[in-house]
């Protein structure tokens, strides 16, 4: 259809399921021409060579070599995929499900709106009724707050218009013109994870690429965490890229930035841990003193040393919580 090329990136880490099932819904297209990636942002070994041999001849599968976190896992795979003078780029997430029309009306509003630049689907969650994840992001210019609108809302009360405006689109699932990769660059890797595909689409607005939603695409995020605590290295790294995102790309004052989101998210966080997990309680709160002590520091990038710490308590936190389930059975 309309003569031009998508390549698709599938970043994936952890277990290989949710990749596969994720290339399986690809399949159901059956449109265009698709050059897939796979992008396994770990080094090579047993994990990897289950994830090729399950992708088969689907897709190129590569090994990052170590976790590259989300900018630059996708990095590798957009680059390979302009050398192959792709038109436009699909950044998938392995929880995401496309369905049959998705690529197709993405493609069409990009030929038909040669200065949009960026479009995104609207994200569902699983489950009956139908709940919308992401309907269009909007950025907040005086505290750098960010929210996807009409998130949580039942989808039969969000009616299907024309394409809209957005701040920015998701990295869950993200179509992207090749030239406008082309003109403002690859994702920002500083930040490891979060705020990345937003500080991006903030600068492609500025080049004068429009950035729109399609809600007549749609695509389904799985998001199977279902803990009632925020993840550990979501505390972490949420807060020290809200100070680089907001001195960097909005020219706001950073410390506002922060102190916003003590009132906001943090707090929100502190009362989620306290009512389902109070022994996680001191762990917490060093996590955000470390992302602030980290962000006025300017130390950006991979913190490993974070993340295992993370890891160890968030296996605590799912533990944890799989055995209150049990519990309630």
């Amino acid at each position: 259809m309309l003569g031009t090329r998508t390549g698709v990136v599938v970043l994936n880490y952890g277990h290989p399921r949710d990749t596969w099932a994720c290339l399986e819904s690809l399949e159901q297209s059956g449109d265009g021409d698709l050059d897939v990636v796979v992008v396994d942002n770990a080094p090579e070994g047993a994990d990897h060579d289950r994830l090729r041999e399950g992708v088969g001849g689907r897709a190129e599968v590569v090994a990052s070599g170590s976790n590259l976190g989300y900018a630059g896992g996708n990095n590798l795979g957009i680059a390979r995929l302009l050398d192959r003078d792709v038109d436009q780029v699909m950044l998938l997430n392995p929880d995401a499900r496309v369905e049959p029309h998705t690529l197709r009306v993405l493609r069409r509003l990009l030929h038909n709106r040669p200065r949009c630049g960026v479009v995104g689907p609207r994200l569902v969650f699983p489950g009956t009724p139908s709940r919308i994840c992401f309907d269009g992001g909007v950025v907040n210019r005086e505290n750098g707050a960010t929210w996807h609108r009409r998130r949580g809302h039942l989808e039969a009360g969000a009616p299907v218009r024309r394409a809209r405006r957005t701040d920015f689109v998701t990295g869950a699932a993200v179509m992207v013109r090749a030239d406008t990769f082309r003109e403002v660059g690859l994702l920002p890797e500083r930040y490891f994870m979060y705020y990345e595909e937003t500080d991006w689409c903030l600068r492609a607005a500025r080049a004068g690429w429009k950035l729109l939603v399609q809600p007549r695409a749609r695509v389904t995020h799985l998001k199977r965490s279902g803990i009632e605590v925020p993840q550990p290295y979501a505390v972490y790294y949420l807060t020290r890229n809200r100070y680089f995102f907001a001195r960097d790309v909005l020219g706001i004052d950073p410390e506002q930035a922060l102190a916003h989101q003590d009132d906001t998210l943090v707090r929100n966080w502190r009362a989620r841990v306290l009512e389902h997990a109070p022994h996680w309680r001191a762990t917490f709160e060093e996590l955000v003193s470390a992302g602030k002590a980290d962000a006025r520091a300017g130390r950006d990038g991979r913190r490993p040393d974070v993340e295992a710490v993370a890891d160890a308590e968030g296996h605590r936190l799912v533990t944890r919580e799989h055995a209150l389930g049990a519990d309630r059975r």
